[in-house]
Protein backbone atom coordinates (compact mmCIF):
# COMPACT_ATOMS: atom_id res chain seq x y z
CA UNK A 1 0.00 0.00 0.00
CA UNK A 2 1.62 2.95 -0.91
CA UNK A 3 1.72 5.98 2.17
CA UNK A 4 0.12 9.22 2.03
CA UNK A 5 1.76 12.37 3.54
CA UNK A 6 -0.24 14.03 5.74
CA UNK A 7 -0.59 17.27 5.75
CA UNK A 8 0.83 20.13 8.78
CA UNK A 9 -0.48 23.22 8.95
CA UNK A 10 2.27 24.20 11.25
CA UNK A 11 5.01 22.95 8.83
CA UNK A 12 3.08 25.24 6.28
CA UNK A 13 3.14 28.37 8.42
CA UNK A 14 6.56 28.15 8.94
CA UNK A 15 7.57 27.69 5.59
CA UNK A 16 5.53 30.87 4.77
CA UNK A 17 7.05 33.05 7.59
CA UNK A 18 11.03 31.34 6.14
CA UNK A 19 9.32 32.38 2.77
CA UNK A 20 8.44 36.28 3.54
CA UNK A 21 11.58 36.98 5.99
CA UNK A 22 13.52 35.59 2.65
CA UNK A 23 11.24 37.80 0.65
CA UNK A 24 12.49 41.37 2.90
CA UNK A 25 15.86 40.08 2.89
CA UNK A 26 15.92 40.18 -1.05
CA UNK A 27 14.47 43.59 -1.00
CA UNK A 28 16.15 44.97 2.00
CA UNK A 29 19.90 44.27 0.14
CA UNK A 30 18.52 44.65 -3.74
CA UNK A 31 18.45 41.06 -4.82
CA UNK A 32 15.52 42.07 -6.15
CA UNK A 33 13.10 44.88 -6.95
CA UNK A 34 9.50 45.53 -5.57
CA UNK A 35 7.90 44.99 -8.61
CA UNK A 36 9.67 41.53 -9.54
CA UNK A 37 8.73 40.22 -6.11
CA UNK A 38 4.87 41.23 -6.32
CA UNK A 39 5.18 39.26 -10.16
CA UNK A 40 7.12 36.20 -8.27
CA UNK A 41 4.58 36.23 -5.64
CA UNK A 42 1.45 37.40 -7.43
CA UNK A 43 -1.71 34.72 -7.21
CA UNK A 44 -1.31 33.79 -10.70
CA UNK A 45 2.26 34.01 -11.24
CA UNK A 46 2.77 30.23 -11.31
CA UNK A 47 0.32 30.01 -14.70
CA UNK A 48 1.77 30.03 -18.11
CA UNK A 49 -1.00 32.25 -20.10
CA UNK A 50 1.18 32.56 -23.12
CA UNK A 51 -0.82 29.77 -25.23
CA UNK A 52 -4.01 30.07 -23.28
CA UNK A 53 -7.48 31.33 -25.05
CA UNK A 54 -10.90 32.40 -24.07
CA UNK A 55 -14.16 30.59 -25.72
CA UNK A 56 -17.50 31.08 -25.77
CA UNK A 57 -19.05 27.86 -25.58
CA UNK A 58 -22.11 27.56 -28.00
CA UNK A 59 -25.37 26.43 -26.36
CA UNK A 60 -27.44 25.84 -29.34
CA UNK A 61 -28.30 27.94 -32.59
CA UNK A 62 -29.71 31.47 -31.50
Amino acid sequence: MQKVDQFDSLDRRREKQRAREQDDHDLRSGVISPEALGQRNGFFSGIDFSRASVRRSRRGAA
